[in-house]
């Protein structure tokens, strides 16, 4: 049998994976009903649904021409990766507080892209980050620090 679609297969293998994974992960805890949701309901449910999804996938590779997989953009990936990183560390142990956080991470990510315009960048950090504070500092009310010398 010749694989038609090399890209389908290998994303619905990655989809299988990663539903097993969190399946198999969440048979430790209780799980619950639909009413009263235990700890390894959303877990096991979603994970059950990523195998299913997976095995639409390497299916619809096995049978349909795809095309073949291209390299991986390594230098985008660890741009946007350790902007994240970057975020987590300047949020909690350093203490940077989260509109520092946000604009640190927006303007990182941005190196992760193809093309890089610095004006764009800074309208996006500027406004993801307004919308970052709205939403979990005023309207949730999580406990963030918003500068570093709040608190």
């Amino acid at each position: 049998m010749r694989i038609k679609g090399k890209k389908d297969l290998y994303a619905g293998l990655m989809f299988i994976t990663f539903g097993l994974i969190f399946a198999l992960g969440a048979l430790n805890y209780p799980m619950g009903s639909a009413l009263r949701m235990g700890p390894a309901y959303f877990p096991s449910v979603l994970g059950w649904m990523l195998v299913v999804l997976g095995a639409v996938i390497a299916s619809w590779g096995l049978v349909h021409e795809g095309e073949a997989p291209k390299k991986t953009g390594w230098r985008g990936l660890l741009w946007i990766l350790g902007s994240v990183a970057l975020f987590g560390l300047l949020v909690d142990p350093l203490h940077a507080g989260l509109i520092v956080a946000c604009i640190a991470m927006m303007m990182t990510s941005a190196y992760g892209g193809w093309e890089h315009d610095w004006k764009e960048s800074i309208i996006n950090a500027v406004v993801l980050t307004a919308m970052t504070v709205g939403i979990f500092y005023y309207g949730l009310g999580l406990p963030f620090r918003l500068w570093p010398w709040s608190y």
